[in-house]
């Protein structure tokens, strides 16, 4: 996410404070029905303002730190198909001016996070094609930060073709290749890669599938080239009740240096996912063991689609990762409410240093429909480093949200938030405490369409 500074006319907390409630939102124009080539387009502008408060421990003494703010925001989402090409986007942003009232320094932070993909794919046509972008936070060393506005921002392009043939009524052969390449700010570096796929899938019954792939990566990042060839078998099955999928298979990879050195390493892979759906609630147990590096992830990972886009994506080397995901959503937990939990833990082997990391996130989300036109929502997010010894973190931070919003028209909201955060090291850092009390004046548009 990108910051910039700037110098602006003073202005007191009071004065902010009183504006927020008295400003109106960004006008949106709403409608109610869209063209038949829109499943469903969504958005929202908002005026904000703010008060933060940071605390940091510097051993025998603590330094505090009050900032009063003043800012804007939006938000787009939706989904638009017509006959066989399909766009699905998700876009948010803020720009924030704020003021410290200890040495009336003035700042400005704005941010950017989110992802579209194009789709074209007819079952008519031997041809298919993609373009994708995300623009996401992003951090190339250890550590997290209070606020996550102080993380670089970096945009990716990925675009790539495939081309299909039957050898027989239940089988298909794709052909693809697929390109991507980094933008970076600040301390980040561009990055490119190209993976080339082939792909033969048969079908086994009316519910199953089974497949066979082959891929190659080449990726550069600062004059270090690597090569990685992949080979998977997988088996796929439709249930009642959700589906099943599991994988297995083996990666190698061969990295040339700037010092013109070379190594070579190789790793089993493979993925296991099991998902329970009914009409109200979703859970989803996965596992999943690859070879991989921030450069190669470019082409071999599409953008999301979409549920929910990572708060913040570590840049790493090469890496044999195994990680484990526990997903569950409740639309009806109660008759008031909707949760959702989430628990992840990873291990991340350097091929290149040979250092060993942990890596967890965990999290919960509850809403409460208060009444017709008020509703409360509390999170709670954590995440946690560790290095060989998975039992000792050696950096942590929790997260603590809580949101109250009543709608005033039909799309017009003011809401309440009130976000904490604790930054807890063992590092050669200082321990952090953030607080941000915010108003939010919001206008907003829903469109659907009929197909």
């Amino acid at each position: 996410m990108e910051r910039k500074a700037g110098n602006a006319n003073n202005f007191s907390l009071a004065s902010l404070l009183i504006g927020s409630c008295c400003a109106a939102g960004s006008g949106v124009a709403t409608a109610q029905s869209l063209s038949d080539d829109v499943t469903s387009l969504s958005g929202s502008a908002s005026v904000f303002t703010d008060v933060t408060h940071t605390r940091t421990d510097r051993g025998t003494t603590t330094d505090t730190n009050t900032e009063p703010g003043l800012g804007v925001s939006g938000r787009v989402g939706g989904t638009l198909e017509r006959g066989a090409n399909a766009l699905v986007l998700q876009y948010g942003g803020s720009l924030k001016t704020s003021r410290d009232t200890a040495n009336g320094e003035q700042s400005e932070n704005s941010s950017i996070t989110g992802a579209s993909r194009y789709t074209h794919f007819d079952p008519g046509s031997h041809l298919d094609f993609n373009l994708g972008h995300t623009v996401s936070s992003v951090r190339n060393d250890t550590g997290f930060v209070v606020n996550p506005s102080n993380y670089d921002t970096q945009n990716t392009l990925s675009a790539g073709a495939g081309l299909r043939f039957y050898p027989g009524d239940l089988s298909t052969l794709r052909f693809s290749g697929q390109a991507g390449r980094s933008f970076g700010e600040d301390d980040l570096n561009n990055q490119e890669s190209l993976t080339g796929t082939g792909e033969l899938s048969r079908r086994l019954s009316d519910r199953s599938m089974g497949s066979l792939n082959v891929s190659r990566s080449w990726s550069e990042e600062r004059g270090t080239d690597i090569t990685i060839d992949s080979a998977q078998l997988a088996y796929n099955l439709q249930m009642k009740n959700g589906s099943f999928g599991i994988g297995a298979g083996s990666s190698r990879a061969d990295t040339e240096y700037t010092d013109g050195t070379t190594s070579e390493n190789e790793a089993v892979i493979g993925f296991l996912d099991r998902t329970w759906v009914t009409e109200d609630w979703r859970t989803s147990v996965q596992y999943n063991r690859r070879m991989s590096d921030s450069a190669t992830d470019l082409s071999l990972n599409l953008p999301p689609v979409f549920s929910f886009l990572p708060d913040t994506v570590r840049t790493r080397d090469l890496v044999v990762s195994d990680s484990l995901l526990l997903t569950h959503n409740n639309q009806r937990a109660c008759d008031i409410c909707d949760l959702g939990v989430y628990a992840e833990g990873s291990l991340l082997e350097s091929q290149v240093l040979g250092a060993t990391t942990h890596e967890y996130r965990a999290g919960i989300n509850l809403g409460l429909q208060l009444t017709a036109l008020q509703r409360l929502n509390i999170g709670y997010g954590w995440q946690g480093d560790a290095n060989e010894d998975a039992n000792i973190i050696v950096d942590q931070i929790h997260r603590l949200s809580t949101s109250w919003t009543r709608q005033l028209a039909e799309y017009t909201t003011f809401g309440v938030q009130f976000n904490q955060s604790y930054l807890r090291s063992r590092l050669a850092r200082n321990d952090q405490d953030q607080f941000v009390l915010r108003f939010v004046l919001s206008r907003g548009f829903a469109l659907n369409g009929q197909r």
